[in-house]
């Protein structure tokens, strides 16, 4: 019997296996729907034969509904009576007979209906039970596995591939059944109303049952061959989105257009030679299945002539096979995708089936802490080679203890970096072995190596989430809080995910481990994440993004007034200090000479969650709003000028000149539009709208400090302020949902913390103006206690997609706090921060080592691989490696060479 998690060899058997009690449900429910269906074939014969054709006489009546039983001889023959029926005349007798007909068609259709829906739902379940053995697999691919995978191929595999597999499922066992039924109960009819007929549909069914799913093979062929070009494309486009530095570099982009074009091609010709073989299987498909009613008409109609056939069996028969065609159709269709499924499944199988496989027991869901490091950590006769059987680490041995601190240095490949991963078991080791208190590393589960232990490297991914997300990642390990939720929906959901085979565990639920943290419970978590950044100096950083992040909907109650006070003791401030010429505030009434023009016409800010990719300029209420206050002509002259003024300045340049920094009006690539524009406008003909609009938008994000062109005059500002009062008045329409409007006693939804406070811009005229007004910001956020809150608004900021909305030191910062706040008793660093220079990577050391009393972990192992050699006399311990080999430790730091950061 195979594993659980087994893949099975046959896809047969792995439905079998997961759904034998559903699949011989439909079996049963399948036999009951087959006299109902074969009453729907016989009933019309009746009503033709009967009322219709039937000889009756004036006044005649007949039973209808009468039902008896026949019994055999051997009971004694005769009959038993079960119903005596109704007398109706011819009349009653074709009304009684066509509702009964129309009875069982919406009875069998019911029961259509249900075995539809159940196939349905067994196959989606089936396909949510693939797939997650499929990512269960992926979780225990040996590490050296991943070196030879293509992230977008297996995402495309597990994704997309199973589709077909998981709705096989429904159908794998249950379809042939109803469908050879359904054509066996046709048939079987046909036959007992006329040996001949039958004889010629079973012939024509026979050779359409053989011949058809032969000529189909190929189309397996082909939609194999498309599957496998396709997956590999997959993983092409995958590889160029991440190496879109080297393409740029290298220009090698045209390369890369031609070669995935080719692949391209190769995917074209494989449909056009599937779509041209389907279509001729299907001709010849139809043509058989158009054949036998010809012969119906011909010979049945030729029988009825000469009486061997009455005209009721000849339209039972014609309806009869009318019906046949639709389930030998879907049985051959069902054969074709058997072949197809089966093929994909093996495909599948042979992907994710390997002997090295991490056992599950490893992974094992615990709730139980694992013990402590209590004696040493001992390395003996330590070997590791790469694929090609080369020594990356030389037979090393080595001991750690709890509470040492131990740098290992050398030169990148040197081998200091892989003991580091071995200790943590990120590589896969081919000689000797690593000891924790006497048990066997290799041994131990994944609890232990993920709760005790700790780890951080440069290049360190990050999926898309919060920086709270992306810190706490490492303390879910299990749910320890169950969350308030009872109801019927969430008992279904977990019940649905038991009957998938998934793990029953609860997203929903708070999976943070508090007591990993040192801390209580949620209330204390933001107070240990400031303090781990505080270590690795990213704090601030955390501060300022959610400075220039806008307060979330979930706390933009609770913290709307500490805002608007925060805002009032800012410009207290300013006047106490003298600072008031440093900057401007809004003022509803007036122009803002350090805003721009489209902030100073509506006195506000895009929402950016509701912007449709329409500019301001081209929305209709603008538009209207320009045209009718007379701005029109003026903002498009002040555009234009511009244009002319940026292109003459800087046309000319290459898109890469860093002068180009300094055109924030217009980007490089909008350089040539601009220029066509201006030709187009110059010529004097009407200007297009979209013309129009462009040199709009222009004009909307000037600012005269910056800018300096000269075009904002009086009368230009004075229109602006005419054209804001009638905005403001009649807010609403296409802007009044996209515009949140700045007001003196709120705050605006859709600006930014910083921007909410200070309600003004910074005049930018003195070189000193910014940094006393951050001074004085920093000043009203400490004293105000917002600091907190900003700090907490940081948290939830949007890393991107391998964090790529970071720096490259903020990512290597951030991965080393995830690792601190976990406090481990095994700290691994593995040059985790050689994007910072040499001191701010030895203030970061010194923190680190210094934190260990602070977060309570006195005894914990600190082993660094160093960037800089310089940082060793940080560390009580420092171990050399060269070449792959453990230099003496005695060594002069002489012999030892500063390796690049």
């Amino acid at each position: 019997m195979a594993a659980p998690d087994e893949l099975d060899a046959s896809i047969f058997r792995y439905v079998w296996r997961y759904t034998r009690r559903q699949q011989l449900w439909l079996f049963g429910v399948l036999l009951v729907s087959l006299p109902l269906y074969y009453l729907t074939l016989d009933l019309p014969k009746r009503i033709v034969n009967g009322p219709i054709q039937g000889h009756w006489k004036p006044g005649q009546t007949d039973m209808l509904f009468a039902w008896h039983l026949s019994l055999p001889g051997f009971l004694g023959g005769g009959s038993w009576q079960i119903f005596d029926g109704f007398q109706v005349g011819r009349v009653g007798m074709l009304v009684g007979l066509s509702l009964t007909f129309l009875f069982f068609v919406i009875v069998n259709g019911l029961f259509k209906f249900y075995l539809s829906n159940y196939k349905g739902q067994l196959g989606e379940r089936l396909l949510r039970r693939l797939r997650y053995q499929l990512v269960d697999r992926v979780l225990r691919f040996p590490t050296g596995r991943f070196k030879q995978i293509r992230g977008p191929e297996i995402a495309s595999m597990i994704k997309d591939e199973t589709e077909p597999v998981g709705g096989f499922g429904g159908s794998a066992f249950a379809d042939p059944a109803l469908l050879l039924s359904q054509a066996g109960t046709a048939l079987v009819f046909i036959v007992l109303q006329s040996y001949w007929l039958g004889g010629v549909a079973v012939a024509i069914v026979v050779v359409q049952l053989l011949l058809i799913p032969r000529l189909r093979r190929r189309l397996v062929v082909l939609a194999r061959s498309r599957q496998l070009t396709a997956r590999i494309l997959s993983g092409r486009i995958g590889e160029v989105v991440e190496s879109i530095a080297s393409i740029r570099t290298n220009d090698t982009s045209n390369w890369e257009r031609a070669e995935l074009g080719d692949r391209l091609g190769k995917i074209l010709w494989i449909r056009y030679a599937f779509f041209q073989w389907k279509f001729f299987v299907n001709f010849l498909n139809n043509l058989l299945a158009q054949i036998t009613p010809f012969i119906f008409y011909l010979v049945g109609g030729y029988f009825v002539i000469i009486g061997r056939l009455d005209i009721g069996q000849l339209v039972a028969v014609i309806a009869a096979y009318k019906d046949l065609p639709s389930p030998l159709k879907d049985l051959i269709a069902w054969d074709q995708g058997r072949v197809d499924v089966q093929s994909k499944y093996a495909q599948i199988r042979e992907q994710f089936t390997m002997p090295n496989l991490v056992d599950s027991e490893v992974q094992k869901v615990t709730y139980e802490r694992p013990p402590q490091i209590g004696r040493e950590i001992a390395v003996a006769g330590l070997k590791i080679t790469d694929e090609a059987g080369g020594e990356l680490l030389q037979p090393t041995s080595l001991r750690l203890t709890p509470g040492e601190t131990v740098a290992l240095v050398g030169p990148v490949g040197g081998g200091g970096e892989y003991l580091a991963e071995a200790l943590v078991r990120m590589m896969e080791t081919s000689g000797g072995r690593i000891t924790v208190d006497g048990q066997p590393l290799d041994t131990l589960p994944e609890a232990f190596v993920g709760r005790r232990t700790a780890y951080a490297v440069s290049g360190l991914y990050f999926a898309q989430m919060t920086i709270r997300d992306a810190l706490v990642y490492g303390l879910r390990h299990v749910p320890l809080r169950r969350e308030t939720r009872i109801g019927r929906d969430e008992q279904v959901r977990l019940q649905e995910a038991r009957l998938s085979g998934n793990i029953d565990l609860d997203i929903r639920d708070d999976w943070i481990d508090y007591e990993a943290a040192g801390v209580d419970g949620p209330q204390a978590i933001t107070k240990r994440l400031s303090e781990v950044l505080d270590i690795v100096d990213m704090r601030i950083d955390v501060a300022r993004l959610g400075l220039r992040d806008r307060v979330p909907d979930a706390m933009f109650d609770a913290v709307a007034d500490r805002i608007l006070r925060a805002r009032a003791r800012f410009r207290e401030r300013l006047e106490d200090g003298g600072d008031e010429e440093y900057f401007e505030s809004f003022d509803p009434v007036g122009y803002s000479h350090y805003a721009t023009v489209a902030e100073n016409l509506v006195f506000g800010i895009a929402r950016p969650e509701l912007e449709d990719g329409t500019p301001l300029a081209g929305r209709p209420q603008m538009v209207a709003l320009l045209r009718d206050t007379g701005l029109d002509a003026t903002l498009f002259e002040m555009g234009r000028q511009i244009a002319e003024t940026l292109i003459e300045i800087f046309g000319d340049l290459s898109p890469d000149n860093p002068l180009l920094e300094n055109m924030d009006l217009m980007s490089p690539d909008e350089v040539e539009f601009y220029r066509a524009a201006l030709r187009r406008v110059a010529g004097g003909k009407e200007v297009a709208a979209k013309d129009r609009r462009a040199f709009h938008s222009l004009a909307f994000g000037y600012v005269e400090p910056r800018h300096r062109l000269g075009l904002l005059t009086d009368a230009v500002r004075a229109g602006v302020l005419r054209a804001r009062q009638r905005f403001l008045d009649g807010v609403g329409g296409d802007l009044g949902d996209v515009i949140a409007v700045y007001r003196p006693d709120a705050i605006n939804p859709a600006a930014s913390v910083q921007d909410n406070i200070l309600f003004g811009r910074i005049v930018t005229r003195f070189a000193e103006a910014a940094a006393r007004i951050n001074t004085v910001l920093i000043e009203t956020l400490r004293e105000t206690g917002l600091s907190e809150v900003v700090f907490e608004i940081g948290l939830g900021f949007d890393i991107g997609s391998g964090a790529k909305r970071l720096s490259a030191g903020q990512q290597q910062k951030l991965g080393v706090a995830r690792a601190l706040l976990k406090r481990p008793d095994l700290l691994v660093m593995n040059r985790p921060l050689s994007a910072l220079d040499g001191p701010s990577q030895r203030r970061i050391i010194e923190n680190v080592i210094e934190a260990r009393d602070k977060l309570d972990v006195p005894r914990q192992i600190v082993v660094w691989v160093l960037s800089n050699v310089e940082h060793c006399d940080l560390f009580e311990r420092t171990i050399e490696f060269r070449d792959g080999r453990l230099v003496d430790p005695t060594a002069q730091a002489a012999d030892r060479v500063r390796e690049p950061a």
